[in-house]
């Protein structure tokens, strides 16, 4: 039996436990899906229907991904943009506090 090290996204999140990342975040930092047709293209149906539509990654890329977050959580935080308060009882047109 060919062995795979291979994990898929949610996989990945739980290795993580303490964040979540989506594939576009992942991409965000470098790291892009494997091809899953390449991985199935060898393996038995069975096997193959897990991995069809799931986000595949090398299982050995956690560390580094765990890095790249860090990394990106040391940085400073953008400003939150600025807004104005309304009153519940303000109509249209009405102040802001």
């Amino acid at each position: 039996m060919h062995h795979l090290n291979i994990i898929n996204l949610s996989q990945v999140n739980h290795a993580l436990a303490i964040a979540s990342v989506n594939a576009a975040q992942l991409a965000e930092l470098g790291f892009h899906p494997l091809d899953n047709k390449a991985i199935c293209e060898n393996l038995p149906p069975e096997q193959t229907r897990q991995l069809r539509n799931a986000k595949l990654y090398p299982a050995d890329s956690v560390p580094r991904i765990r890095q790249a977050l860090a990394a990106r959580l040391a940085l400073p935080a953008a400003p939150a943009p600025g807004y104005e308060r309304k009153c519940a009882d303000d109509t249209e047109g009405g102040g802001t506090d």
